[in-house]
């Protein structure tokens, strides 16, 4: 059955074609484009999320901040805001907390990891197409910069009273930011989708 694709920018319909790796149908109309993929974008994608995984572990096994107030000295991993509020019973937000900034992240990472993977090496391996979606619906949820804002304005209280030291955990998560930004404009879902459907 013919398929139609159209355009976000025009809402100019077109058929949907078959294209050559790395070729991008382009809406005649307007110029926006309509469906096709980079021809590095997958390798792009898998390189990308591996450094994201690579920087999610140093960011949450290493220390993030060192605090120092009148002699008393605190060190601080980024799950210990968790611990922190599960300890004085909210619950509920270290759980979200949790959801957003540990949890959400790295399982995106991992189901694009396994997504990208087996539309590269050709094969359709078992559950990758739910992986794929929940790659898309995870985005919404992984909220790290979210945590970055609150992280800021939490050293510049802090930073008036005690003195702050950041730790590699901290430069970590910072590059984890943009790594995961780059990561997720590097992935073009059309291209995945378009390798899994020519895969055995």
């Amino acid at each position: 059955m013919e398929s139609f694709v159209a355009c976000e920018g025009c809402d100019q319909l077109y058929r949907h074609r078959p294209l050559a790796r790395g070729e991008k149908a382009i809406c005649q109309q307007c110029g926006t484009r309509l469906y096709g993929s980079s021809i590095d974008s997958l390798e792009r994608t898998l390189a990308l999320n591996l450094a994201a995984l690579a920087l999610f572990f140093v960011a949450n096994v290493m220390l993030f901040l060192h605090v120092s107030l009148e002699g008393h000295a605190q060190s601080n991993r980024i799950y210990s805001g968790v611990y922190e509020l599960a300890a004085f019973d909210y619950m509920p937000l270290a759980v979200l907390i949790l959801f957003t900034t540990m949890l959400a992240p790295l399982v995106k990472i991992l189901v694009t990891l396994y997504a990208v993977s087996s539309a590269l090496m050709g094969r359709r391996l078992p559950g990758v197409a739910g992986a794929m979606r929940a790659a898309e619906l995870l985005s919404t949820w992984s909220m790290l910069e979210v945590y970055l804002l609150a992280v800021i304005v939490a050293i510049g209280k802090l930073s008036q009273m005690a003195t702050v030291d950041l730790r590699i955990g901290s430069y970590a998560f910072f590059a984890l930011i943009l790594v995961s930004t780059w990561a997720n404009s590097a992935l073009e879902t059309e291209a995945v989708w378009s390798r899994l459907e020519e895969s055995p």
